[in-house]
């Protein structure tokens, strides 16, 4: 049996004899129906207290099977040692934001009740295009289909950007292209051969959407990454350093070294804060539990669907120390919108096993607003 259910019996125990005697201290002494009432109302308490506990324990199993078929590690610390992490995590996490301060970034989302018109800011869909330049085509000589496009007048204001034009990301339309990468090349990043980073200055208000229709366009193609047309809305926020970029783990060890004047050495910060726990359990604690749900030692999710500040990698930071790449233009997350009935999962965008696309430039290059060299990350689990 083990200790906390055997602590429950002997609980449990205690109050049965105490209320047994209770009850027959006031049977005696003719206040019975006092007695009576404070036992009725102790078995309600109990009995309420009891199914919590039950419906906890119930969620703790789900949670020990869930890691197991993960294959991670069931093993969950009591609440104080979980507490006692999170705050050395939360204090490491302010630490590194002093020394790293947030950048200031865009974030984006799907507006599904917003307008994607030919000038608007979207996914997918019928791209703007100015009908007297020559439309982006790929290595084969085939019209590119527009994975997204963003009017900077719809778009909060930001000083790397420019009030007005259209930014655009285009791909190739040839399935086998998509179907191998989505025409990104990882030997030469920053080919725009088969994807197309264009910005126009000035928007053609007259241009024809009959004309426009001909192009290639994301959601007739079996391996694009986006499955429709969706209207882009935005709104400004603070993006904060994570794990995955190149130069966390420099800061991580420095903050470690300012605050508890101990070295971080080949160890993460999930497993620094794990030495606050007896050493014979420390291995089987889940690194989820350790770190808790700050975004800074997380992955990518949904909201790193964002122009500017920091990204987020589901592998590494390609980018050499130093790069000439240090702003990221833009970062497409998969976005998932629920299941099917069948049990399936809907995506409105997904790059191959649920990856992301991310474009990063030159800080001097987009004041400029030159896009000919866009370095090109795609990567996913």
């Amino acid at each position: 049996m083990k200790t906390e259910e055997l602590t429950d019996h002997i609980r449990n125990l205690i109050w049965a004899v105490l209320l047994v005697a209770a009850l027959i201290l006031g049977i005696v002494r003719g206040h019975w129906f006092t007695f009576f009432f404070l036992a009725a109302s102790f078995f309600v308490l109990k009995g309420t207290i009891l199914i919590q506990l039950l419906r906890l324990r119930k969620a703790q199993n789900e949670l020990k099977l869930h890691l197991k078929l993960q294959g991670r590690s069931s093993y969950i610390p009591n609440p104080k040692l979980i507490e006692a992490m999170t705050n050395r995590c939360e204090a490491i996490e302010e630490e590194i934001n002093r020394l790293r301060p947030p950048l200031t970034c865009l974030r984006l989302r799907i507006d599904y009740g917003g307008s994607h018109w030919l000038f608007d800011s979207k996914l997918g869909g019928t791209p703007y295009w100015d009908s007297r330049l020559p439309y982006p085509t790929d290595a084969k000589g085939k019209p590119m289909a527009m994975v997204m496009q963003v009017n900077m007048e719809q778009m909060p204001h930001s000083e790397l950007f420019p009030p007005t034009g259209m930014l655009q990301f285009f791909i190739s339309a040839d399935e086998e292209i998509l179907e191998n990468g989505y025409g990104i090349d990882y030997d030469n990043p920053t080919s725009q051969s088969n994807i197309r980073v264009v910005f126009h200055a000035q928007l053609d208000r007259y241009a024809d959407p009959e004309q426009l229709a001909q192009y290639p366009r994301c959601e007739t193609l079996k391996y694009a990454p986006v499955d429709g047309e969706y209207a882009i809305a935005a709104y400004r926020d603070e993006s904060c350093i994570n794990q995955t970029v190149g130069e966390f783990d420099a800061l991580a060890a420095q903050a470690v070294k300012n605050l508890y004047g101990e070295e971080l050495g080949e160890r993460d910060v999930a497993d620094y804060v794990k030495g606050l726990l007896p050493e014979d359990i420390r291995d089987q604690v889940d690194d989820v539990l350790a770190v808790g749900d700050s975004t800074m030692f997380q992955g990518v999710t949904e909201v790193n669907f964002q122009m500017l500040g920091f990204p987020a990698f589901e592998q590494f930071d390609p980018r050499e120390k130093g790069s000439r790449y240090d702003t990221m233009l833009l970062q497409i997350p998969t976005i998932e919108t629920g299941s099917t009935q069948e049990g399936n999962h809907r995506f409105r965008t997904i790059w191959g096993d649920c990856g992301s696309v991310r474009l990063f430039i030159n800080s001097e290059a987009l004041r400029q607003l030159d896009f000919s060299d866009v370095y090109c990350d795609f990567q996913c689990y």
